[in-house]
């Protein structure tokens, strides 16, 4: 059974019983473009961002400037102080690359068993 939507959605539901005991799997397919997975910031470096991995030190992933790609490593360094924050970011990898790059690491990243095979997704970030 697979039901349309408005959007480039489609939903698969398989129905089931096994011994008196139902089961139900229903898997979600939707289609997105690049751009659509990108969070706009505000910054003067780029005008969105793709984060796939995070941690205490920094992000990897990928910003959007105008109409280019780049693949991103930044170290973050968050200083407080009294009731000041202030985070710092040190770009130490930076490529321009294209559309396709993205979509291949956005692919590896959700089949990724550590990653997003289990739903390990960076907060905000939005792919699939």
């Amino acid at each position: 059974m697979s039901t349309r939507r408005d959007s480039d959605e489609s939903v698969d539901i398989a129905i089931d019983v096994e011994g008196g005991t139902l089961e139900i799997e229903r898997e979600r397919i939707e289609n997105v473009r690049v751009e659509q997975l990108f969070q706009p910031v505000e910054s003067d470096q780029c005008d969105a961002r793709l984060q796939l991995w995070s941690d205490g030190a920094g992000w990897n992933g990928y910003e959007r400037r105008d109409d280019e790609f780049y693949h991103v490593n930044v170290l973050t360094e968050t200083t407080v102080s009294d009731d000041q924050v202030v985070v710092e970011s040190t770009y130490i990898h930076e490529e321009q690359v294209p559309p396709e790059d993205v979509a291949e690491s956005v692919r590896d990243h959700v089949l990724d068993r550590h990653a997003g095979a289990v739903g390990m997704f960076v907060r905000g970030c939005s792919p699939p």
